[in-house]
């Protein structure tokens, strides 16, 4: 009940130990399966419990967003599609987050092989804000529209509203047909693992993505264009957002990647196994609990700006000796980098521009502003009148101002006749085990951890046997491919009963040579009882050893390699 998510041999060696008996791996299985089902019920009825789990949240929370959907086969309905968007996170998102949403999915590893979309958000602490969630069969473009109808259900028309994706093609094309007037931005992290893949090398895509002025970005990319193919790549394939000189600058988030969908998604990898119902009520109750605990930070803060970003902004100031600032007004000024004679940038501290460009995409000053909001005659003025709104604490306590109400058990909820004759997913399960951990990308090297085999005591990296001699991979220390070792071949005992190497006293070495290579090869003679001639030469009577046995005849003719003469 504590940790449903822990695996069978997992469970099998805490078992072990603390009762200090053998269980077989099988029985664990089985005994986690039984107790599974006596905790969450049947996997059935997991689908039918969401609906009288939907009922039992929009009691305690009217304004909440909770849909379902259900495909018919043969006359009778099955699941197919879930979303919710807590009350209190939609009225916080609107009142407290800037407008920036990032949009991802991760696959579930329970019996049912679903994804689990997700739409998030940042707080004034650049803390991750989950606005919505829910589940779905796979990424395809109708189950991706679906989920955007029911998000701007929930956000609505906003006059600013940046989107950020990994930008698949199902996700693609729904966010173009529903949110046609919102900015489109694209992960940067996928779109150089594409670029290395096909052009072996990012170049300059890393500086010119992070460039805020649109003349620095033309620099780098006019060099990236001189690479064949890359503009038509680019276009074709990636046309959204992925450069920072392109994002609306009215939305203080200069985010390149979709990091923040994935730490939600690290945030609840431990409860993806569980059944639906129990995994949507999991992550209910998450949300509650941060609510409260980012509520009680609030109640604490004082001033305008949060404190954290303030504390940032002071520490930055200490690194601006080779700035030198010179004055036109107490407000604007021309900022000089010592290092760089060819970089000069003019600030205004009335309007909060930089010419860097940076101070009007993040909200928060830059270093070329630092630099004179420091100066002397600004030693009365506070560096919160610099921040945006969107970092201030009134924002912050706006959005996690409301309570997520608790429900009850199963007991509690109301019923529902119609989720009786709901069935499960109609999708089909692949053969074999169900993968708990993502496949890794080529260009993430899998774990990228050392791993030892203790049994042994031998050291392997990623699955490979490392030789203590000379420090290779793939081979032992005793191993001919060792380059310490060389290529020795061990020597093979002769085998009893053998007459190998007895021959008479006139018979010629090179004919010695000659029938040996025959033996080894073929085993022509019965060796235990024959003396062997070589060949082309007359009969010859010879005693066998001992002498008391009988006399044997032998005519050794010439061998050919197939033909067996004796």
């Amino acid at each position: 009940m504590k940790k449903p998510h822990m695996g069978a041999k997992e469970l099998q060696t805490t078992l072990q130990d603390t009762f200090g008996c053998t269980i077989a791996y099988d029985t664990v299985w089985h005994g986690k399966e039984k107790a599974l089902k006596e905790l969450f019920g049947s996997w059935e009825e997991s689908f039918q419990l969401l609906w009288r789990w939907r009922e039992a949240v929009m009691q305690k929370s009217p304004d909440s967003v909770v849909e379902l959907d259900v495909k018919m086969d043969q006359g009778r309905p099955f699941f197919s599609r879930f979303f919710c968007a807590l009350g209190p996170c939609i009225s916080g998102f609107k009142g407290g987050c800037q407008p920036y949403l990032s949009v991802d999915s991760t696959a579930l590893n329970g019996r049912w092989n679903g994804h689990l979309c997700c739409a998030i958000g940042v707080d004034g602490h650049n803390w991750m804000y989950p606005v919505a969630y829910g589940f779905f069969e796979a990424e395809n473009t109708e189950n991706w529209t679906w989920f955007f109808h029911q998000l701007h259900k929930v956000v609505g028309d906003l006059p600013l509203l940046a989107l950020c994706s990994d930008a698949c093609k199902g996700l693609k094309n729904a966010m173009n047909n529903v949110f046609p007037h919102a900015e489109k931005r694209e992960c940067f992290r996928h779109l150089i693992q594409n670029y290395i893949k096909l052009f072996g090398g990012s170049g300059y895509m890393y500086p010119a993505a992070r460039a805020y002025r649109r003349e620095v970005f033309d620099h780098y990319f006019s060099s990236i264009q001189e690479i064949p193919r890359v503009s038509s790549w680019l276009n074709e394939h990636h046309d959204y957002l992925w450069y920072r000189s392109g994002f609306n600058t009215d939305i203080k988030c200069d985010y390149m990647t979709n990091n923040i969908a994935e730490v939600f998604n690290n945030w609840i990898k431990d409860w993806k196994d569980l059944p639906v119902c129990d995994l949507a009520g999991r992550i209910r109750e998450e949300i509650m609990e941060m609510f409260h605990r980012r509520r009680r930070i609030a109640q604490k803060l004082q001033g305008r700006i949060l404190p954290s970003v303030l504390h940032i902004l002071h520490d930055r100031t200490r690194g601006l000796s080779h700035l030198s600032v010179r004055k036109a007004d107490n407000y604007i000024a021309e900022v000089r980098d010592n290092n760089d004679v060819h970089s000069k940038h003019i600030v205004n501290a009335h309007l909060r521009e930089c010419s860097c460009k940076e101070w009007q995409h993040t909200g928060k000053p830059c270093n070329h502003a630092l630099c004179l909001i420091t100066a002397q005659e600004f030693r009365d003025v506070r560096m919160k009148e610099f921040v945006d709104e969107y970092y201030s604490v009134s924002h912050f306590t706006t959005a996690y101002s409301r309570v997520v109400p608790p429900i009850g058990d199963k007991s509690f909820w109301p019923e529902v006749p119609f989720a009786k004759e709901v069935g499960a997913p109609i999708g089909k399960r692949a053969v074999g085990r169900q993968r708990k951990n993502r496949m890794k990308g080529c260009l993430e090297g899998g774990s990228g951890k050392k791993k030892v085999n203790t049994d042994n005591g031998k050291k392997s990296i990623r699955g490979k046997i490392k030789c203590p001699n000379c420090g290779e991979l793939g081979h032992r220390k005793a191993s001919y491919k060792c380059p310490l070792n060389g290529t020795k071949k061990r020597k093979r005992k002769p085998r009893k009963n053998s007459t190998k190497g007895w021959f008479p006293k006139d018979v010629p070495e090179s004919s010695q040579a000659g029938v040996q290579e025959n033996e080894a090869n073929e085993d022509l003679v019965e060796r235990s009882h024959l003396a062997i001639i070589p060949a082309n030469e007359d009969l010859v009577e010879r005693p066998s050893s001992p002498p008391e046995e009988r006399v044997v005849r032998v005519l050794v003719k010439k061998i050919t390699p197939r033909k067996k003469n004796v």
